[in-house]
């Protein structure tokens, strides 16, 4: 087992988000809930902190980039995307964190640029 040098965030999605997503043009939600958003919700590493203080720090530097990441997996097109607000940030999402973070695998990390993915290329 090997520490990692990073802490780790996870962005769970709350009734706001859910909502904004049952308000997007052709969405289809019909097999989907909010419980299996958050069953399934996104984590983010980000340097090792020690409390949630810290971790908002580190959140508030990355707002933009994490807010969009989590819109962008619903609906690329910005028009329908809130302001990226911390405020509007913190309803429609909760935090978790993981202080440390433990690998149990004993190969190397590998590491590639996050690339968004194109739902909508017309949009």
């Amino acid at each position: 087992m090997y520490e990692v040098n990073r802490s780790v965030i996870v962005v769970i999605p709350q009734e706001p988000f859910w909502n904004w997503l049952q308000t997007l043009p052709d969405s289809d939600l019909e097999d989907l809930s909010l419980e299996d958003l958050q069953e399934d919700a996104n984590a983010y590493f980000i340097h090792p902190v020690e409390d949630m203080d810290q971790a908002w720090d580190e959140i508030m530097q990355h707002l933009e980039s994490i807010f969009s990441a989590e819109l962008a997996d619903w609906c690329e097109d910005t028009q329908y995307w809130p302001d990226l607000h911390p405020d509007i940030f913190s309803e429609w999402f909760a935090i978790e964190l993981c202080t440390m973070a433990t690998d149990l695998v004993s190969g190397d990390i590998e590491r590639e640029r996050f690339e968004p993915i194109y739902l909508n290329p017309d949009a």
